[in-house]
């Protein structure tokens, strides 16, 4: 009796099966944008070059905002999210089932990650183990809890703040799921949980309840209440491409190509202009919408020269790529430092040197660690259901036998 609460959603889920590749487009894009991001801060901040540099402002300004490629990432993954949990809903134990997909799809290859980038150091090195709550923060995907955890997450798994703000969106996504099954129900949310975003924003940051001011606003940034506005505009893209949106979902299937691509040239005008218009951390809620209306004019028309093979297999590989970039920068900094890079180079073109050697190694990596991490970690989890349900099964027969 599990799927009674969200039997009115099936309704939801009757339309034809439609074509998903903008979706791994859009992971890609996310994943290049993190990785250009942290390039930059390579060459600005960490003097990947041997010496201080600074590229071009321009340069600079939109590098660093490929950082929003994270929020990209949870708009994309809320969509889907609300696709695949609406397919499952007659499951026998359809959120149990939902919470060993998710450990099975996170859990094996961030692991590997923390072998590699906390644990090799210590027994290799002789580096000193990060604080034992950061560790067990990280590992159990609560470092987003606390701020003391959040501090020293990146020595345990560079990048581990975001998955962890995903994983706590996983905790509460069943009460989400069955709370939002309607497009005014999300569109209210949204406008709820942003409007409270927006305002409570100045005032937790002039209220640290700690010491440390800097470690405070960088808390209040990355926890959940802060991102699930991101989340929400994602479910609300999922309701106008698969729910019941009225004119929306009506002009996002069947409007006319033309009007979807002044919408097109719209989100990617505000991705372009957003930069220049706000430093004010709350343009991410600004990206955000951009990003939705990005997915919903792919959705109506995947052009070509974005939604391609290449750019798609990137956003297939894109979680392994995520924790496997950070290692491929460093390689990068030591090839274009074997050659004396650093001397010969502009900062502009070191830093387009470092992006794209670091994104070629991230590819090929990510390619193997996906094939032979994550898939067979997905394949377990699989397993694991099957072996759950049929132990169900046979729990429920001697009952059936008694009432026979």
């Amino acid at each position: 009796m599990a799927v009674a609460p969200a039997a009115a959603f099936l309704t939801v889920q009757a339309q034809p099966k439609v074509q998903l590749d903008f979706i791994d487009a859009l992971r890609g894009l996310a994943i290049v944008g993190v990785l250009v991001s942290h390039a930059q801060r390579n060459v600005e901040i960490y003097q990947a070059m041997g010496h201080q540099a600074l590229m071009s402002p321009w340069l600079s300004r939109y590098a660093a905002q490929g950082a929003r490629g994270v929020q990209l990432f949870f708009v994309v993954s809320a969509l889907t999210l609300f696709l695949s949990a609406g397919k499952r809903t007659r499951e026998d134990t359809p959120w149990l089932n939902f919470y060993v997909r998710r450990v099975f799809r996170i859990a094996p290859m961030f692991y590997l990650a923390f072998g590699v980038y906390c644990l090799a150091p210590v027994l290799m090195k002789g580096q000193a183990l990060p604080p034992l709550g950061t560790v067990l923060g990280t590992l159990s995907f609560t470092n987003g809890w606390s701020p003391a955890w959040l501090l020293g997450a990146n020595d345990v798994v560079p990048g581990g703040w975001s998955i962890g703000v995903e994983m706590s969106f996983y905790i509460v996504f069943p009460l989400v799921f069955l709370a939002l099954r309607s497009f005014p129900r999300a569109l209210a949310a949204l406008a709820v949980f942003l409007l409270l975003a927006v305002l409570t924003w100045p005032w937790l940051i002039r209220h640290p309840p700690i010491d440390d001011a800097e470690l405070w606003q960088r808390y209040v940034f990355v926890w959940l209440p802060n991102q699930l506005p991101v989340f929400l505009f994602g479910i609300c893209a999922y309701f106008v491409m698969f729910g019941h949106a009225g004119k929306l979902s009506v002009f996002f299937r069947e409007g006319d190509r033309w009007r979807n691509a002044c919408w097109f040239v719209l989100s990617v005008a505000v991705l372009a202009l957003a930069p220049q218009w706000l430093d004010d951390p709350r343009v991410v809620f600004v990206y955000a919408a951009a990003f939705a209306l990005l997915a919903l004019c792919l959705f109506r028309q995947p052009y070509r020269w974005l939604v391609n093979r290449p750019l798609q297999h990137i956003g297939k590989i894109s979680f392994s790529g995520y924790l496997t970039h950070f290692f491929m920068l460093q390689v990068a900094r030591k090839a274009l430092a074997a050659v004396h890079a650093g001397d010969r180079l502009s900062p502009d073109l070191y830093f387009v040197a470092t992006a794209v050697l670091a994104l070629a190694g991230t590819v090929l990596v990510s390619s193997v660690t996906y094939r032979f991490v994550e898939v067979p970690g997905q394949a377990l989890g699989k397993r694991v259901i099957e072996m759950l349900a049929a132990r169900r099964a046979r729990d429920a027969r001697p009952a059936e036998g008694a009432t026979g």
